[in-house]
């Protein structure tokens, strides 16, 4: 959990890691989230293990059972929704790659969210499992990611806004999966930035202030 400067009320992020786990990259994005005012808390979906190649984050993430690492995601949103500082402030959830997909995935099951942030996570473009989704949903995806394509994203989109959902989504020109994780070969500073600024403007939206009524 990263804290923000101060002992007044919060808003509180959760953050879903990639399938690299909760390391030191995943830590310091909450600590971002933290210097901007938000409780930030990241559940550990590894039970403490942490890949250092990408064949043992294969392995990691191939071994996920999802109906429990929703639960843990669940969890987070509730020690959220009791804690002093944020208990009677808005909550959102935040992922990375297969974090993202987790994140929509938990939002489509809380409708106590304020909000959804994507980051290249597999995206849901089924109008029916698509229909629960109550937070706006900001969704960040590279124009070159090789697993995820254009035609994808676009119809994600589509759908979002076919069945009238508050969404934002966004693909970045020249940049291919996981281009926000400095640690990896495929960042781009450029597209990480803008991504971020939007990021922020989104989650100050969405998330700053007492649950609506």
């Amino acid at each position: 959990v990263a804290y923000p400067v101060g002992q007044g009320p919060a808003s509180g992020i959760i953050v879903v890691h990639e399938w690299w786990g909760l390391n030191a990259q995943i830590r310091e994005v909450a600590r971002r989230l933290a210097r901007q005012g938000y409780v930030a808390i990241v559940p550990d979906l590894y039970h403490g293990k942490v890949a250092g190649d990408a064949e043992g984050a294969h392995v990691l993430s191939r071994g996920l059972d999802e109906a429990e690492a929703l639960e843990r995601i669940e969890a987070a949103a509730s020690w959220l929704a009791a804690g002093p500082r944020t208990a009677k402030r808005r909550r959102g959830v935040m992922g990375f790659c297969m974090g993202g997909r987790l994140a929509l995935q938990s939002a489509l099951q809380d409708e106590a969210l304020s909000s959804v942030v994507m980051f290249y996570g597999t995206p849901e473009s089924r109008a029916d499992r698509l229909a629960p989704l109550r937070a706006p949903l900001l969704g960040h995806f590279g124009a070159e990611d090789q697993g995820i394509d254009v035609d994808r994203v676009e119809s994600f989109e589509r759908v979002l806004k076919a069945a009238g959902k508050e969404a934002e989504v966004y693909l970045y020109p020249g940049a291919g999966h996981a281009f926000m994780n400095e640690e990896q070969p495929g960042y781009r500073p450029d597209a990480a930035r803008l991504a971020w600024v939007r990021t922020l403007d989104f989650l100050q939206k969405n998330l700053k202030g007492p649950p609506a009524k």
